[in-house]
């Protein structure tokens, strides 16, 4: 097979075992492996929809070493994993879109009340004037190709000479993305009042652990928003744990921080800062009940979590 990558070619030798399978060889497959099928008119629908590949990723815990599977396993225990996964995703990312909101509103609510609404195009206030640069163009861009209403007098009219065509950050952050807004705030000076005043407005003494957790939940908001496997994944990026807090918080610190449990740890700490009368904590645990044969193990879930103080009712 010859596949060109810019202006070369490459002869690519592609195994046999890549190449495509219909849904009902899928199936034999499957069964072939051990694979136990309660309805497999039901199963068919579901793989007519839903790509082979994607779900193998949840079949992993339920293979013996020879990659058969385990006695008794049934197609019907993959699908609840993949659902438990897919509502797990969804709660994350509802999470993760207050978290954003309020993380912006307090970066333009501490810096324009103490140096205006266009502080942010002075590289005075930054660490790294190239990424501050490279910060300006790429909001540049997005006000010029934003679809909403309220920048149609700005469009077309960016200059970095005449800062004044330019919104105020109330109004230009609003087409910023959850990793820009995180890039901006670890490029401020850590020693400006202004910054330390963001990571104290949710809990947190030292701005440089809500630059962690920011980036962290950006990027776990990255992985629902393009549909990946969350519920045992290891997340390339580990978030740091506070060692003094002015709310509960966990206990048990020998536990991965590249797993999800240590990341909603955080998530609801922030939440409980945002909104005390949140309900993520008995949503999760409903979210348990609905799927109790979930390994919470593998999600990073220590024993004994459920009498940290973070999460008692």
């Amino acid at each position: 097979m010859h596949t060109r990558v810019g202006s070369s070619f490459f002869l690519i030798d592609m195994p046999n075992n890549n190449l495509p399978l219909s849904v009902t060889d899928q199936i034999t497959l499957l069964k072939g492996r051990g694979l136990v099928f309660n309805d497999e008119i039901s199963a068919a629908h579901f793989l007519f929809n839903n790509n082979f590949y994607r779900l193998k990723s949840y079949m992993h815990i339920f293979h013996a070493p020879d990659k058969h599977f385990l006695k008794n396993i049934f197609f019907e225990d993959i699908l609840e994993l993949y659902h438990f996964d897919r509502d797990l995703r969804s709660l994350i990312f509802n999470a993760t879109e207050e978290i954003e909101i309020a993380f912006r509103t307090q970066i333009i609510s501490q810096y324009s009340m103490s140096y205006g609404g266009h502080w942010y195009l002075d590289e005075i206030y930054f660490r790294n004037h190239s990424l501050h640069f490279n910060f300006l163009e790429k909001l540049y861009d997005n006000i010029e190709s934003s679809t909403e209403d309220f920048m149609v007098p700005y469009k077309k009219q960016i200059s970095v000479s005449s800062c004044w065509m330019v919104p105020a950050c109330w109004i230009s952050f609003e087409v910023m993305s959850f990793r820009q807004l995180s890039m901006l705030y670890q490029n401020l000076y850590r020693n400006d009042k202004c910054k330390k005043d963001v990571a104290v407005h949710f809990g947190i003494k030292s701005p440089l652990v809500l630059e962690n957790w920011m980036h962290c939940m950006s990027l776990i908001r990255n992985i629902c928003a393009h549909h990946g496997r969350l519920w045992n994944r290891t997340i390339p990026k580990n978030i740091e744990l506070l060692n003094s807090c002015s709310e509960p918080f966990i206990q048990i610190s020998n536990i991965r921080t590249d797993k999800i449990y240590a990341y909603i740890c955080c998530m609801l700490y922030l939440l409980n800062k945002i909104e005390p009368q949140n309900n993520f904590k008995l949503q999760l645990f409903k979210l348990f009940e609905k799927y109790p044969s979930t390994k919470l193990n593998l999600m990073g879930f220590p024993q004994g979590w459920e009498s940290e103080p973070l999460w008692k009712i």
